[in-house]
């Protein structure tokens, strides 16, 4: 099945979607929209040396349901690698065109639940929308699933973002979408349980625990941080799933400089006079950050995301974490980006591929973890992004 595909935002990670996309045959043309297009234009040209599929660009604004729109004749699917304050713009976009949509965040967890309620409407267009399909949400969502579909019974699931790296740069960075890292991190932590539905800690940086990652990267300190995935696992996953978390591994610095950014009101998206000008705050704290992008070949460690699920099978606790690893420096000798937005890139085409096959047949809006866990892991690895499987088995003790 040939497709012809949109990627919107080519910046870091859309880069990545259009350099894994165009390795396939399937595709038959590809477009490459943002609202700057001299960067896609350069990176158009790299593609066209590497794909006989027509490789285009277009000026689109993604804040503009009807500028999303013109571009999407003859379009099978989209895949929105922008900010996620403009999905509802380009969700509509899609729906007016029955277009299949895939994005890779949402701005907080209410509105992704927002965007999960458009499910009929997705249905009745005959399409599907799959919201928060990078790495995390996204490959943490389907490998907390694959892990719970091996146990009778699941009792807790904690995403884990861990990176042991350092980068060669003096001064405050970001390693995905400055705004989305701010943002997230700063805003107040959420956790789901079955008793009470999603919660939120009073205030971020709470009930830090250290984790073990996988070699080389060691102990960590993990974070709760404001997330998708808490927002829809333990619903989706049932099993008498108790608790649901998402922790991050925060360097003390990145913590620090984001408080002194709080107390100094610098993490605020409200406008604000400047000589009589109006400025958004944390857009001119974003404007002297580095874009992601820009920090491939200067990141040095590892970078892992996995899903820890505990449960039981049988007669035994079982204790699985499902993961994936990544050396920054390894990806980008081979391919020229850095780890992480490698990492986030890379699953979306997975999906691509799942619906070139005929693996991804369903319609409406659906989280990662609806779609099967076991042909999506073999479309990933087939993109050489490795998941992997550590496994902690104890017997049930039985009281009498």
């Amino acid at each position: 099945m040939s497709l012809q595909v949109v990627i919107l935002g080519v910046g870091g990670v859309g880069q990545v979607c259009a350099a894994e996309v165009v390795k396939k045959g399937y595709i038959k043309k590809l477009i490459l929209a943002d609202i700057f297009t001299e960067g896609a234009e350069k990176f158009a040209e790299k593609l066209r040396k590497q794909t006989f599929a027509e490789v285009v660009v277009c000026q689109t604004n993604a804040s503009d349901t009807e500028s999303v729109a013109s571009i999407l004749e003859d379009v099978d699917v989209l895949l929105h690698a922008g900010i996620p304050e403009y999905n509802f713009d380009v969700m509509q976009a899609c729906l007016d065109t029955k277009t299949h949509y895939i994005d890779m965040a949402s701005d907080s967890p209410d509105l992704l639940l927002q965007q999960l309620d458009w499910d009929e409407k997705f249905k009745q267009a005959g399409i599907v929308g799959i919201m928060g399909l990078g790495c995390d949400p996204g490959f943490s969502n389907i490998a907390a699933r694959y892990a719970a579909d091996q146990m009778d019974t699941v009792k807790t699931i904690t995403i884990l973002d861990g990176d042991n790296s350092e980068v060669d740069y003096d001064g405050f960075c970001a390693y995905f979408s400055p705004q989305t890292a701010i943002k997230e991190c700063l805003a107040k932590p959420n956790y789901w349980t079955a008793k009470d539905g999603q919660q939120f800690y009073p205030t971020p940086f709470m009930n830090v625990e250290e984790f073990e990652f996988p070699e080389p990267i060691g102990w960590l300190n993990c974070y709760v941080v404001e997330h998708e995935e808490t927002t829809t696992l333990g619903t989706s996953i049932g099993k008498g799933c108790e608790h649901v978390e998402f922790r991050y591994a925060l360097h003390p610095d990145f913590i620090n400089t984001l408080k002194v950014l709080s107390y100094l009101g610098l993490d605020s998206d409200e406008p604000i006079k400047v000589n009589g000008v109006d400025v958004i705050p944390r857009d001119v704290v974003v404007t002297t950050m580095p874009k992601p992008a820009e920090l491939a070949g200067k990141i040095h460690g590892y970078s892992c995301v996995g899903a820890l699920v505990k449960g039981t099978k049988g007669d035994q606790n079982v204790e699985l974490f499902v993961y994936t690893l990544a050396n920054h420096d390894e990806i980008y000798d081979k391919l020229g980006f850095q780890a992480t937005v490698w990492q986030t890139g890379v699953p979306p085409i997975a999906a691509v591929d799942m619906i070139a096959e005929g693996l991804l047949k369903t319609t409406g809006c659906i989280p990662p973890e609806k779609i099967e866990p076991v042909p999506f892991l073999e479309c990933l690895q087939a993109r050489r992004m490795g998941w992997y499987v550590i496994k902690k088995t104890s017997p049930i003790m039985k009281t009498a």
